[in-house]
């Protein structure tokens, strides 16, 4: 193989970046909007809960499955062009779903069928993103740059359900859909008029091009290759998994102790504690060793939820909310930044993506394992005369809501634990001062950071 071509970086100025930045923002409080508006819609003509959980099935399996090939054709193609692609065929969905609804046409098949389409448009643009920071932000600068991601991601999760109940009472979902289809337009065009930063073409040897399944199998191999990096996405996607636990079973627990004022007075605290924990990671852009960040953050949060299940006091369990909620974008940046440091350019796309798919499988296997065992074991051990009764009922109490309070005990020790023994893994620890090396084809390359990267107009 002979080695990659390199001309100068662009001068990238933060202003672009912001724009840029400010588009996808938009672009995703849109897609948010609409993502609450139709589940609503679907419940009201359904009433169906299975038809609106199918929904969330359908924003979230096709990323999950597609995840590995998506990431080896965004190594592929020119970043642009899968942006700009992902993005207008979000937009046309979005504007086939205004269509049919101004109609009267529109049926739950077809909400089934545009958000698997949306889910698809998001594979690509998720990684395809993530590796266009990697290549305009200056390694220094990458927490930062994250920070400001995760901030786009809690105003969006924050504002959109408040928005779109607004929007639904005076709009409607025909007149949210537009904002949607108008936001997508916002959203592509900083990439019509910004020269973005691209990846130097490698020009491989006499083998020419690889086939699609070998480039998936070299992203694989890399992974496996690299100890450290292979830990850190186990360990993130058991503390996913375990956050997919705490999403089901938070509401049962809080309407145990209260009403759902109290659930309301919690949600804020974690929202404004996911904001300012956003506004902090984009400030400060976390420690000097990123992962550092992930460890002690998610030491804290496992520490929160066991003070979630011993606690019965809702400042107190406000207070903890705030503090979860707070570590989880330093996590989340900290850990996205050393993805982006450490991988070589080529396979960056691959590895993102597979990295977002293993994660994101996890919060579907934990909600159809959390509410069974609720149900069937752990609230009937805690109730009066229950199995758990003798060992954990003088320090939970017996009752509705204790035996899931056990379980925020458990997930949190879990937690605590986990971090723990990562903490001790020699390759883990220095996976951000080794020098990463890429297998096959792309042996010998190193990462490649922005001040070394070519551009193409």
């Amino acid at each position: 193989m002979t080695q990659a071509t390199v001309a100068p970086a662009p001068d990238f100025s933060l202003g672009r970046a912001l724009a840029l930045w400010l588009g996808q923002v938009v672009s995703l409080l849109g897609s948010s909007l609409t993502s609450f508006a139709l589940g609503v819609w679907m419940y009201q003509t359904t009433g169906g809960v299975t038809r609106f959980a199918l929904i969330m099935l359908c924003a979230a399996l096709p990323g999950v499955l597609l995840g590995p090939v998506t990431g080896a054709l965004v190594d592929r193609w020119k970043l642009r062009r899968v942006l700009l692609l992902s993005d207008l065929t979000a937009g046309l969905t979005t504007l086939v779903l205004a269509v049919l609804l101004f109609t009267g046409q529109l049926r739950p098949w077809h909400a089934y069928v545009t958000t698997a389409i949306v889910s698809v448009a998001g594979a690509f643009q998720q990684p395809a993103f993530a590796v266009l920071v990697s290549t305009m932000v200056p390694p220094q600068h990458l927490g930062r740059a994250n920070g400001m991601l995760q901030l786009g991601l809690a105003c969006a999760q924050l504002g959109a359900p408040l928005m779109s109940a607004f929007l639904l009472a005076v709009v409607d979902l025909e007149g949210i859909l537009l904002i949607d289809a108008v936001s997508f337009a916002l959203g592509v065009l900083p990439l019509f008029v910004l020269r973005l930063p691209e990846r130097p073409a490698a020009a491989l040897s006499e083998a020419g091009q690889p086939s699609l399944l070998t480039s998936v199998r070299e992203g694989g191999a890399y992974m496996r290759a690299t100890p450290g990096l292979f830990a850190l996405l186990g360990f993130l996607a058991g503390s996913n998994f375990i956050t997919g636990v705490v999403e089901v079973l938070v509401t049962p627990l809080v309407l145990a102790l209260a009403d759902v004022k109290a659930l309301g007075m919690l949600t804020t605290a974690g929202g404004v504690g996911l904001m300012a924990g956003s506004v902090v990671m984009s400030a400060w852009g976390g420690p000097r060793r990123k992962i550092h960040g992930v460890l002690l953050f998610q030491l804290a949060c496992g520490l929160c939820l066991v003070m979630v299940g011993l606690g019965t006091s809702l400042p107190l369990l406000a207070g903890v909310a705030f503090a979860f909620f707070f570590g989880i974008p330093i996590i989340n940046g900290s850990s996205q930044s050393i993805l982006q440091s450490i991988v070589p350019l080529p396979l960056r796309g691959r590895v993102f993506a597979m990295s977002g798919a293993l994660t994101g499988m996890m919060l579907p296997l934990a909600y159809a394992i959390s509410g069974p065992l609720a149900d069937l074991v752990f609230e009937p051990a805690l109730r009066p005369g229950g199995a758990l009764v003798p060992l954990m009922g003088t320090l939970v109490g017996t009752g509705a809501g204790r035996g899931i309070a056990v379980m925020f005990i458990l997930s949190g020790s879990l937690t605590v634990l986990l971090t723990g023994l990562v903490a001790l893994h020699r390759p883990l620890r220095a996976l951000e001062a080794e020098r990463q090396v890429a297998p096959g084809p792309y042996a010998g390359t190193p990462p490649i950071s922005p001040s070394s990267e070519g551009a193409t107009p």
